[in-house]
Formats: structure tokens, sequence, C-alpha cells
């Protein structure tokens, strides 16, 4: 009976032990995104695209691409809490497809912002590329997530990578989605932009260029009176021209303008209920 006794103890024990270490590494883990802090975000120390073959930016809060703001911890809603680089699409019969080098030309490189660790890598919507998380190495509630990237071939979940590294590649037609984010408590999400986290180092290409890491970002105040509208995803006022669309930051001018331009005339030859934004009805 003492043995039982003493058995029963131990067990009893090693079962309060690991419960009490599931519910410490839950806690601590929650204490990275209890509140909110800058001061604790990672900076952003690497461009995260090829700067060289980026031609323009959409701006964090705009009205540009995609609703991106479900969950936001803040409450905004109805506005891309991203950046778009790039907005050239290669299309084939209206489907996106990745293009290749002409040429004279090269793939864009894409490159790991920070220290740190891919978390996951999932299938787009969209038959280009994959989305890939990566978590910083400095803290661990803080993510960037890539999209319709082609990662290079050896790396995967759990690989570690250094700030600057280059970890994929888009063909030089194409454009890639950057978002900053940390998992906030209640299932809320904290959108950054990586211009507001951004080291001087890593933002000197663009101050060669002469903007300023503001020029990226909206304030919450700005995409207010910007009255976007809504339809799910989708912005149902998006408005463009020929150079650049609304609410993107030009960095030179598009080598692909005059393609874009024809197939935005194809595509706005459609019937209307087939119409891009951007078309006049």
């Amino acid at each position: 009976m003492k043995h039982k006794h003493r058995m029963l103890k131990i067990v009893t024990l090693s079962v309060l032990i690991l419960i009490g270490l599931a519910f410490g590494a839950f806690f601590t883990v929650m204490h990275l995104v209890w509140s909110f802090n800058p001061a604790n975000v990672p900076a952003i120390t690497a461009n995260p695209v090829e700067i060289g073959q980026v031609f323009s930016v959409s701006q964090f809060r705009s009205g540009s691409g995609h609703d991106y703001s479900y969950g936001a911890w803040d409450g905004e809603t109805c506005r891309s809490m991203k950046h778009y680089f790039n907005y050239s699409q290669n299309n084939v019969n209206n489907q996106p497809v990745r293009s290749h080098p002409d040429p004279g030309e090269s793939d864009i490189m894409i490159y790991a912002p920070f220290d740190g660790t891919i978390k996951s890598v999932t299938a787009e919507h969209t038959p280009i590329g994959k989305q890939v998380r990566l978590v910083s190495a400095k803290n661990q509630a803080y993510y960037v997530r890539l999209f319709h990237i082609d990662l290079l071939p050896g790396l995967k979940v759990g690989s570690k990578v250094s700030s600057g590294q280059q970890i994929g590649t888009i063909g030089p037609k194409d454009g890639t989605d950057i978002s900053y984010e940390a998992s906030y408590r209640f299932g809320k999400t904290i959108y950054l932009s990586i211009f507001d986290y951004m080291t001087p180092t890593a933002f000197a290409p663009y101050a060669d260029l002469g903007k300023k890491p503001g020029d990226f970002v909206l304030s919450r105040q700005q995409a207010d009176q910007n009255h976007y509208t809504c339809n799910g995803e989708e912005f149902t006022q998006q408005v463009s021209n020929n150079s650049t669309p609304q609410g993107y930051v030009s960095l030179r001018p598009n080598p692909y303008a005059s393609a874009e331009q024809s197939v935005h005339n194809n595509e706005c030859s459609l019937p209307v209920d087939q119409r891009p934004p951007g078309c006049s009805h």
C-alpha cells in the first residue's frame, strides 16, 4: 500500500508539473502580446523585396488591392493593412501566371526582413507562389507574411534565416504583398507597417529616391476620411489611371506600363459586369 501511495504521489506531482509547465508556456507567449508596446516590435533590418526592381509600393491603410483588416485589434475595417510591391500582373486568359525573365531581365529577389524562423508555407488562392510566414527571432509574437513568392529550394517550415538572406523570388512582371503582424489577445491581430519599423540602413534606398517613411503610411484618420467601401475582401471604389493607381507611391517609371495599359484596355472591353475596378462604364 505504501508503494502504491508513493507511486500515486509521484504521478500526481508529475501531472501537476506538466500542467504548470504548459500554463507557464501559454502565459509566457500570451505575455508577449497581451499589451501592445511599439518598443517591443522587432525592427525591419533588411528590405524584403529587391528595391532596384520595385517601381511602386502601396500605402498602409490604402484602398488598393484587397481589404486586409480582418480582426484588427483596434477595430479598423475596410482598408489594406499591408503593402503591395509593384502592381504588374502577368495574365493569360484573364488568369494570373508567373512571369519569366525576357532577355536582359531577371527575377525579383525576396529577402528575410529580420532574423527569424519560417513557421508556415501555404498555398495561395491564386496559382502564383506560396504564402510564407516568418516569425521574428527577437520577439516570437511578431511575424511577417510574404505573399505569392517562390521559396528557394532547401528552405521549409522550421528553417532559420538571417536578415537580408535571399529566401525566394517572384517574376520580373509580378508583384508581392507584405504584411507585418502580431497575434493579439482574444483572436485579434495587430497590423503594422514595415516602414514604421525600418532601420535607417534598410530605408536608405527609399531615402535616396527622396522618400520618407511616412510617405508609405496613411494615418487612421486619413483612411477614415477616404471613405473606402468594401464588399467582402474587395474594395468597391478603386480608382486608377494610366500611370500609378490611387494609394500607391511611385518610386520610378513602370517599365511595363504600356503592356499593362493594353491588358487594361482589353479587360475594359468586357461586358460591364465582368470589368475590373477602374474601368469607366
